[in-house]
């Protein structure tokens, strides 16, 4: 008996020291990595890629647990600390799956259906700024980020600490975006609708939305190093840890390096992406989805519903979203969400099928060679996955053009932003089925398939993205984010954008050599006595000058001074355009009436005539005078 409870203490002990890859001998990721080599193969990359490495840390699991985990580079470069287990990140979007996790649980328990009007749930006249208020709209478009909603810039990441809202109910309520589109129509990436469902979720449970995540997320899944408040106010030892990173941007030309120290992302709709943690607690929360008992939900048929397909690539099978869950294409589909923040960048991605999930953490924003390339090194290239071998390439043809996202302001003042980033231009190459981006930095898009394409990065990551045509016949590619649409004659707007703010530049050199001019000759003693003429295009030149700067600075009027400054600045452009109106009417009726002065000056007033009148004109096409819809 003794000596069967020996062997039985010896093989128990063996057991409890076996290392935690040997339970997955004999396994394979679908890039045909062995469950044993994923450490060693990560190595190999990180170390092929490390002039371009600042910190990661990452986590691979399945169903069983935690498969490998490793910390690479540094959290703070000046002072040498190397990231390590209590190193924390900004998860970024990522955040957003706190929420989505949440709806799924308040819909298990029946407080929230997907059928329901979203507005039952919200206090009475709480949205205000529908233009489809006939339409439904329910918790599922806000996970499929169709609900129609233009882009917000009020849920900067610019913000100071001290310039967050109070509750999350008043940051809703002063972000609220126009609602652009019908529902279902497009997708246009939200975290404003994301927020607002954190927003229901308070509603729903009685409960603020922090302590929601913390009692029935955080805690249950003993998670005891993140954070999701808005002042990271919900963990202490977070707090303290997250003042310890800092956040860089490396490559392998130096040249490019930037060091932003602390970095932090005050969010203002908060629940969209402000989630704080260590690596370990990101990969508990991924391992979640996955394990053999779902410790998110009562019953695994509520994960197995998360997990169903919830809006499709146009009219096709290959699902886009599954419940929040955004579906990407490697060798085999992948469910999560990535995140990024002024100063770092997250990934979450898991097989649903095989249980294998990877996360991966960075302090670097904007981050694809790690956050999207150990994902790769996992999960395999799509051009291998069956997906691309039953939909071959059936012809050749010319996609080249300019595409424009629908994620973006496109109606009321700051309408010009799409004009100004975002959109992106195809042109041909030698090859047929490869289309070079010009003005992104290397990009291309690559053909892979019947509708299927690939944008490849500069640094080499690729993305999926699917060809389609919009319900006005429109070519656009559904990527991740947003549908991007063609639209060729969209190069005349952004032709007058920047035309407009150089101008306006211009203008100002001009006073200010005027101003030297005038200067010099009262030194001298030899002022020169101005027309009326002259004076009426010193006026609109201020005009000019003072519009093309708020028009330059668009997206900092709106992304850090907010709403009061984007209303001054409506306020103050309409009055400089009306101004330029009255003055283009006299100058026009002063030069037809004057017969005296020179043809070649009256060549001049005239042109300065239309600029006055073209100003005009561009303030209504910009709708700078609207701040209602923005």
């Amino acid at each position: 008996m003794k000596k069967s409870l020996a062997m039985f203490i010896v093989i128990l002990i063996l057991v409890m020291t076996i290392p935690k890859n040997v339970y997955a001998s004999g396994q394979t990721t679908p890039s045909g990595i062995a469950y044993d080599d994923i450490g060693t193969e990560i190595d190999a990359y990180v170390e092929e890629y490390e002039a371009g490495l600042v910190s990661v840390g990452t986590c691979v699991f399945d169903e069983s647990g935690i498969i490998y985990e490793g910390y690479y580079g540094y959290s703070d470069m000046e002072n040498g600390i190397l990231a390590d287990e209590e190193t924390v990140y900004e998860w970024g979007s990522t955040s957003k799956l706190l929420v989505w996790v949440s709806v799924m649980q308040l819909k298990e328990q029946g407080k929230l259906d997907f059928e329901t009007d979203i507005r039952e749930y919200l206090p009475e006249g709480f949205l205000t700024k529908l233009q489809y208020e006939d339409e439904t709209i329910t918790m599922l478009n806000l996970m499929n980020h169709d609900a129609g909603f233009q882009e917000s810039m009020y849920e900067n990441q610019l913000a100071t600490e001290d310039e967050l809202y109070g509750s999350l109910e008043e940051a809703v309520k002063a972000c609220e975006c126009y609602q652009a589109y019908h529902v279902g129509e497009h997708t246009a990436y939200s975290n404003w609708g994301t927020a607002l469902a954190a927003f229901i979720v308070e509603r729903v449970s009685g409960m603020s939305y922090v302590d929601y995540v913390n009692d029935n997320i955080f805690k249950p899944l003993g998670m005891e190093n993140t954070s999701i408040g808005m002042h990271i106010e919900d963990n202490a030892w977070v707090r303290k840890q997250r003042e310890k990173l800092k956040c860089y941007e490396r490559y392998a030309q130096e040249e490019y390096n930037a060091d932003y120290g602390v970095c932090h992302s005050w969010v203002q709709l908060y629940p969209a992406g402000a989630a704080i943690g260590t690596t370990s607690d990101l990969a508990k929360f991924a391992q979640g989805f996955v394990a053999t008992d779902c410790p998110f939900f009562e019953s695994n048929e509520t994960r197995n519903e998360m997990f169903s397909a919830t809006s499709f690539h146009g009219d096709s099978d290959i699902a886009e979203n599954c419940h929040g869950l955004w579906v990407e294409q490697f060798k085999v589909p992948t469910l999560g969400h990535s995140g990024n923040t002024g100063g770092c960048t997250a990934n979450l991605q898991f097989d649903p099928e095989s249980g294998l999930g990877i996360v991966v953490l960075t302090n670097e924003p904007g981050e694809t060679m790690f956050s999207t390339g150990l994902v790769g090194l996992l999960f395999g290239d799509v051009r291998d996955s069956e997906l691309v071998r039953n939909n071959p390439i059936k012809e050749h043809y010319d996609i080249s053009g300019t595409y424009v996202p629908r994620r973006t302001i496109v109606s009321g003042y700051g309408s010009a932003l799409q004009y100004s980033y975002g959109c992106f231009f195809a042109t041909k190459t030698e090859d047929p089925d490869v289309f070079d981006m010009p003005l992104t930095g290397g990009m291309q898009m690559i053909h892979i398939g019947d509708h299927m394409w690939l944008q490849k990065s500069e640094n080499g990551a690729y993305f999926f993205t699917y060809e389609s045509v919009d319900s006005d016949g429109n070519r656009q590619f559904e990527m991740m984010s947003t549908d991007m649409f063609q639209n060729n004659h969209h190069i005349y707007g952004i032709i007058v954008y920047f035309g407009f703010a150089v101008f306006g530049i211009v203008c100002l050199l001009i006073l200010l050599i005027k101003g030297l001019t005038l200067l010099i000759r009262k030194i001298r003693k030899k002022e020169k006595t101005l027309t009326k003429a002259d004076k009426q295009i010193t006026l609109q030149q201020v005009i000019q000058g003072i519009s093309g700067v708020i028009l330059f600075c668009l997206i900092s009027v709106l992304g850090v001074k907010g709403y009061a400054f984007a209303v001054f600045s409506c306020i103050m452009v309409v009055i400089l355009a009306l101004v330029s109106l009255v003055n283009g009417i006299i100058l026009f009726k002063n030069t037809w009436r004057d017969k005296e002065i020179g043809k070649w000056k009256k060549t001049k007033q005239y042109i300065w005539v239309a600029l006055m009148f073209g100003y005009v004109a561009v303030i209504i096409w910009f709708q700078l005078y609207d701040f209602v819809h923005i």
